[in-house]
This record gives C-alpha cells, sequence and structure tokens, in this order.
C-alpha cells in the first residue's frame, strides 16, 4: 500500500478544487461549470473518505498530518453539508445576484482548510489550516458588494480574525518556547514529565485555547458573531454555522487535551483550565438561552442560538477532559447540530426579498395555510434545536448531560437543563407563529426550489431518523476517540 494512499481523499478534494477553477473559466454560463465539477469534488471526496480504511491512526509529512477513524468522519460530514448547501442555496444565489464561479472556488477550499485543521498535529499546521479555512470565509461574508450590512460583517470578521490569529501565533510561540516543539505529540510526551518553564507553557496554552474559544463564539467572546451572521450571505451564514463550527470545536478538544494535565506537575493548572471551561460553558447556555428569546431576526436568532449550544458542547468538552473516552457525546452533538443548522439555513434561504430584509419572525405568520411542507420541516428542526423527544436533538443533548453527570458535573447539567427549558420558548415561537396565526400583510413570500425541498426533506428524514434510531450513529462515534 502506498503511504499517500490514506490521504488520497484530501489529494483528490485538492485537484478537484484545481479542476473547478480552471472549467469555471468557460463562459457558457459563469456560474454551471463551477458549480458542477465543486459538486463533483465533494462526491468524490465523500466517497473516497468513507472507503479509507482507518482501523489504527496513521501519520503522513512527519507526524504533522493525521489520518484517523476522526479525521475522515469529519470529512465525509463536511463535505455532505458542502453538497447540501451547494444544491439547497442555488436559487437563493441567483436571487441575490452572487451567483458566481467564484463562490465554488471559496467554499472548496473553506472546507478543504477545515478538514486539513482537523487532521493537523502540529501547531504550525494548524494556524495555516485555521488561515487557508478563515480567509475564504472573509470574503464570502461581503459576497453582496453592494449591501453595507455585508460589507460591515465582512470587515468585522476580517479585523476579529486577525487578531485571533495572532493570539494564536503568539500562544504557539510560547509553547515551543517551554516545550521545544510544536508538534502535539511531542507536546503530550514533554507534560508527563513537565520539565521547563511551566509559567509559560500555560500563558501559550490559554491564548491558543482563547482563539479557539472565539471560533466557536462562547462568552465573552461572542460579540461578533450576531452582526456577521446577520449581514453575511445566508448560505454563507449557514456554512459558518456548521463547517467552520464543526472543525474548530474538534481542535478545541485537541487543545484542551494537548498535555496530559493529570500529571503533578500541571494538576494544579488542570483545575483552573476546568474552571475556566465551566465558567464559558455557563456563561454562553445563559446569555445565548436569555437574549435568542429577544430576537425577531431569523439569522439573529440563530446565531444567539448557536452560542446557547456552544455552551453544551463545552458541557461535553468539560465531561471528556475528566474521562476522555466520553468525548464521543462531542461528536454526536457537532453531527446532530451540523444537520439541524443546514436544514433550518436552507429553509432560511427561501424567503423571497432581496438582500435578506424579509427574514424576520413576522414573515412565517400564517405560513401554515401556503406552504404546509416548508411548515412540517420547521417545525421539526426547531423541536430538534429545543432537544424535543424523536428528534437528534433529544440525544445530542442526553449524551452530553449524561457524560457531565458521570463526571460529577451535575450542578452544571442543571443550569443547562434550566436554560434549555428557557431556549425552547423560542423555538416554539415561530411553529406557533406559523400555525395559530393568520399571515400577516406586510409578511415576505417563501419560495424554494425543488431542490431545497429536497435538501431540507433529506435533513429532516436524517434528523428524524436518527432521533427514533440512533444506535448505529452511536455505535459509530462512539469508536472515535482523540488521538493525542
Amino acid at each position: 500500500m502506498s503511504e499517500l494512499e490514506p490521504a488520497y481523499p484530501w489529494i483528490a478534494f485538492s485537484m478537484g478544487i484545481l479542476i473547478t477553477m480552471l472549467v469555471s473559466v468557460v463562459r457558457i454560463d459563469t456560474k454551471r461549470p463551477a458549480q458542477i465539477f465543486a459538486l463533483l469534488t465533494l462526491v468524490v471526496t465523500l466517497f473516497l473518505s468513507m472507503s479509507v480504511n482507518v482501523e489504527t491512526p496513521q501519520s503522513l509529512f512527519n507526524g504533522v498530518f493525521e489520518i484517523s477513524a476522526l479525521t475522515t468522519t469529519a470529512l465525509s460530514l463536511l463535505c455532505g453539508l458542502g453538497i447540501f448547501f451547494i444544491i439547497g442555496t442555488s436559487r437563493y444565489l441567483t436571487k441575490e445576484e452572487i451567483h458566481l464561479s467564484d463562490y465554488y472556488h471559496l467554499l472548496l477550499i473553506l472546507i478543504l482548510g477545515a478538514s486539513v485543521l482537523i487532521c493537523s498535529k502540529d501547531l504550525l499546521v494548524t494556524f495555516i489550516a485555521l488561515e487557508v479555512m478563515s480567509l475564504p470565509a472573509y470574503t464570502l461574508a461581503g459576497f453582496r458588494r453592494n449591501d453595507s450590512r455585508s460589507n460591515e460583517a465582512a470587515i468585522k470578521y476580517f479585523i476579529l480574525g486577525g487578531v485571533v490569529g495572532a493570539v494564536f501565533l503568539l500562544g504557539a510561540s510560547f509553547i515551543f518556547g517551554a516545550t521545544g516543539t510544536t508538534h502535539l505529540s511531542e507536546i503530550y510526551t514533554w507534560s508527563q514529565k513537565a520539565q521547563g518553564d511551566l509559567t509559560l507553557f500555560y500563558m501559550g496554552h490559554i491564548l491558543i485555547l482563547i482563539s479557539f474559544l472565539f471560533k466557536v463564539a462562547a462568552v465573552p467572546f461572542h460579540f461578533w458573531k450576531p452582526d456577521v451572521y446577520e449581514g453575511s450571505p445566508t448560505s454563507v451564514t449557514g456554512i459558518m454555522a456548521t463547517v467552520m463550527s464543526t472543525a474548530s470545536f474538534v481542535v478545541l478538544a485537541r487543545i484542551l487535551h494537548i498535555a496530559d494535565f493529570k500529571s503533578p506537575e500541571l494538576a494544579p493548572y488542570f483545575e483552573t483550565l476546568k474552571q475556566l471551561i465551566r465558567v464559558a460553558a455557563v456563561l454562553s447556555l445563559i446569555i445565548g438561552s436569555a437574549i435568542v428569546i429577544t430576537q425577531t431576526n431569523l439569522k439573529r436568532m440563530l446565531a444567539y442560538s448557536s452560542i446557547s449550544h456552544t455552551g453544551y458542547v463545552l458541557l461535553g468538552l468539560l465531561g471528556s477532559m475528566n474521562q476522555p473516552d466520553l468525548i464521543y457525546s462531542v461528536w454526536i452533538y457537532l453531527f446532530g447540530y451540523s444537520l439541524m443548522t443546514c436544514g433550518l439555513f436552507v429553509l432560511v434561504s427561501q424567503s423571497e426579498p432581496k438582500l435578506d430584509a424579509g427574514v424576520e419572525l413576522i414573515d412565517l405568520t400564517g405560513l401554515m395555510k401556503k406552504q404546509p411542507f416548508n411548515v412540517v420541516m420547521w417545525s421539526l428542526f426547531l423541536f430538534s434545536m429545543a432537544g424535543m423527544p424523536f428528534t437528534i436533538g433529544f440525544f445530542t443533548k442526553y449524551f452530553v448531560f449524561i457524560s457531565s453527570v458521570n463526571t460529577g458535573e451535575v450542578f452544571y447539567v442543571v443550569i443547562a437543563a434550566l436554560c434549555a427549558v428557557v431556549s425552547a420558548y423560542a423555538y416554539l415561537r415561530p411553529i406557533a407563529l406559523m400555525v395559530m396565526r393568520d399571515a400577516d400583510p406586510s409578511a415576505a413570500e417563501w419560495k424554494g426550489s425543488v431542490a431545497s425541498h429536497s435538501v431540507v426533506a433529506v435533513s429532516a428524514a436524517i434528523v428524524f431518523a436518527l432521533g427514533v434510531m440512533p444506535n448505529a450513529l452511536i455505535h459509530l462515534l462512539k469508536g472515535i476517540p482523540l488521538q493525542h
């Protein structure tokens, strides 16, 4: 077997990006060649990633790139999300007059950067992958060049993202100064003896941790998210909420397990670290749940909803810090949340007014009489967000709560449960407006294409099926450890 055979999905993905760029110069229809080849690239990569044999993790390129069950599963999920967004938001891009070939190049590069970020086992490679993922996102956020909100979102995101990159590099330099290496496996080995400047290591670790807490919008690093979500095109916002968040959370999990914090030398810092995660989780839960119920704009509502969901994921990560084998609760949460969010953003993209001007709660009033199919889809995704039984959202919360209870974090689970009850109002209110109210005269029209309806239906079917029969997913993700 060739040494590079496990990396074939990433090689094929990179070649697909180059081919997509080349075929987009054909002037038959500016967008179509790029769209078709972007889809083919994602489909081929998805097939290859599912066929790679990864019974044991394999390191490539001097150990800076790891192929494992985690990385191939994550790549499959990211490709699936990319396929859904390309198919489901095609009509939206045309309506917004941003259906250009450049969109597909940037989307593919973003997904490639996210997948390499998950595979990275070296801090410098992590930084490069982080920038490869982030730079297309800055451009896509400002893709509506004539919209001031889109321009503002792109500028905010770019400036803050640049600061975060600098913070990450500073943290990486501190860790290198303390350990003499940037390889994650070597840092872990160093931590078992912890000989060197521990204060420098602690400072570096905290700085890297902060940079990824910003990426996942954990409180108090959440302030950018509502404005960027609202100003960016809906399809781009959906990609940020799924592809980028998933990759950032996986790396955040790695950062929290970068060292053997249970070793005698690092044990005092480990307790401080857990307390920091507890504070970030609780603040994210409380602030996200409290503010989401006050929102009238759908995209801002989903932004604050994602902040509260960040709290649940952090709670799962907190449980895994005590028992690393419980990390599967985080994988289940990320998988379920990505599916729910993908379906919701495709539904939001069906709003008819240009520049997302009508994406308000009032636009959902009386939708039951016009589009009962969409109401059923909205209801299923929102019920899942609220954690109702018979949806994947129920099991995402259930396993996070169980992992936290098993590690003694009962008090914080109680807080999370109370926040779930509060935020349920925000998810049930749109359903009440759709079903129990007559249409408002100023409400926007909702016109989905066959493609967007198909994507929504498939996403909803998976959300419901995994909520009724989750055993296959649980069995798959339970067998995916986080490698040091």
